[in-house]
């Protein structure tokens, strides 16, 4: 079994009262091996306290948001990369043990741990 990361199922929305700095969707990848998924998602500029997860009917939504403090008396010559918010939501077609989810950020990119529920693990079956 894998990861359902459709993008059919994944989609971007951008709310009517963030109309100025639309968000966008994040570049990701998603592994897996015999016990969980590992999903790394490039969310440049954000920390800790600007990521929101949030996990429900077997779709996982995540919300990151950069924004960029700056003095009152600084005055932009050029700016070019934007605040606003990143949305991904991916589909998983495989339980996850939600109370072990594990989610760090470190130099942009946002890695998280979806262990499969042991249902779904395999099992090996000794042959008497």
């Amino acid at each position: 079994m894998s990861c359902e990361c459709n993008p059919a199922a994944t989609s971007v929305a951008t709310p009517a009262a963030e109309a100025v700095a639309p968000a966008r969707r994040p570049a990701y990848n998603v592994r897996e091996n015999a016990d969980a998924f590992d999903v790394e998602v490039f969310v440049p500029g954000v920390n800790r306290a600007g990521v929101e997860l949030a996990l429900e009917d077997d779709v996982l939504a995540i919300t990151a948001r950069r924004a960029t403090a700056a003095p009152a008396a600084w005055r932009p010559l050029r700016r070019e990369i934007p605040d606003g918010d990143f949305r991904l939501y991916l589909s998983l077609n495989v339980p996850v043990n939600r109370e072990a989810i594990q989610a760090t950020v470190e130099d942009g990119v946002l890695r998280l741990t979806l262990p499969k529920a042991e249902e779904v693990k395999a099992r090996r079956i000794e042959v008497n």
